[in-house]
């Protein structure tokens, strides 16, 4: 699946004031096949309307589809009230400009429709749910997410983490994968590694190839022992490094190919679950002045979550990428993913990052 530009899907895009205090977005389709097809992506949400226009959510007031007129209502807040000292689109006939370059996954097209741009590359997998931070899968009527502030990416501030993917224990044939199927246990690992080798691994590729067009900073984390004899790991996961053979040198360690860094891209070692407490992972973003995490790796619930949450308490945003992580279990990464969102940071698919990133206007990144 590749994307068509939302410009050239609709016949009109425009916006106009509802009042002195809000402004009114209406995307008007030709005829009911354009209009059904974008409909059924799910694009059109509150939240990632907020991304696009840099608002909070609860800035967005509405988004509406009106079937028998083809088209898609959305009502936000104006930043400033009509007429007001700073107030620069009197009519708010201006508003609509965001939407122009929005890039929309269309089932069914070769490659990029004439006119996208590299900087839209857009994956389409909406389908992977954890598509916001206040998405569906927080519970009817908790509370948290109100406390979660929203916050769009800027790609200035932003580095892609890829965690631990690495033959050790993301790998079917090496380490953890071979452990399992020569003590006749392969079925305990089919979830973990049908995963990784069908959506993660493909994620993070498209991931890696958005971020690198675009000149966003990217990290790799690998774990292991840095010794033969595991001497440098914490009691708690000597057993698991040393049954898989997980130590600098041999392949076990190594990030897999199909990932592999490019030259000059930073890959650190850690040998605990947080890449806070045992790299140089922190002085490195701080150096960059980096202050925005796009997650991605294995496993969901521990080495990915565990220097998330470390990010989090230490003042980075994070964001777990949904499609782009993987655990033992879809209960554990999909526990992982709904407790995260709800006041650590944020969760969404890797079509909404990538997305959100071209959307965000090109600012030059910190050497």
């Amino acid at each position: 699946m590749a994307g068509r530009r939302l410009a050239d899907l609709a016949s009109v895009i425009r916006s106009k004031n509802a009042g002195p205090f809000e402004v009114t977005l209406d995307i008007i389709f030709p005829d009911r096949d354009t209009y059904e097809r974008v409909k059924a992506t799910g694009w059109f949400t509150r939240e990632r309307l907020a991304a696009l226009y840099r608002v909070p959510v609860d800035d967005v007031y509405d988004v509406v589809f009106f079937d028998p007129a083809l088209a898609v209502k959305a009502t936000l807040a104006r930043q400033r009230p009509q007429g007001s000292i700073g107030e620069t689109d009197t009519y708010g006939a201006q508003q609509h400009a965001p939407l122009l370059d929005v890039v929309i996954p269309w089932a069914g097209s070769k490659g990029w429709e004439e006119g996208a741009t590299p900087s839209s590359f857009v994956s389409a997998r909406l389908a992977s749910g954890f598509s916001s931070p206040s998405s569906s899968r927080a519970p009817g009527g908790d509370y948290a997410h109100q406390f979660n502030p929203p916050w769009a990416l800027d790609p200035a501030r932003t580095a892609l983490v890829v965690v631990d993917m690495q033959y050790a224990s993301a790998s079917r044939r090496e380490g953890l994968g071979r452990l399992l199927k020569d003590r006749g246990q392969e079925s305990m690992g089919a979830y973990r590694f049908d995963r990784i080798e069908n959506t993660v691994v493909p994620t993070i590729q498209r991931l890696l190839a958005g971020f690198r067009a675009r000149g966003v900073r990217i990290v790799y984390l690998t774990v292991g022992s840095a010794l033969p004899d595991f001497s440098d790991l914490l009691p708690h996961m000597r057993p698991f490094a040393e049954s898989i053979g997980n130590t600098e040198g041999r392949r076990e360690h190594e990030i897999l190919d199909d990932l592999a860094p490019r030259p000059g891209e930073a890959v650190l070692n850690k040998t605990t679950m947080s890449a806070f407490h045992s790299s140089g992972f922190e002085r490195l973003l701080r150096s960059w002045g980096v202050t925005q995490l796009c997650f991605t790796g294995v496993s969901t619930n521990s080495c990915v979550e565990g220097t998330a949450r470390d990010a989090a308490d230490r003042g980075f945003q994070a964001l777990l990428v949904e499609d782009g992580c993987g655990a033992a279990s879809a209960r554990l990464h999909e526990a992982t993913c709904e407790n995260f969102q709800r006041l650590l940071g944020r969760v969404a698919s890797s079509a909404d990052v990538l997305a959100e990133l071209a959307a965000a206007p090109l600012r030059p990144i910190s050497s």
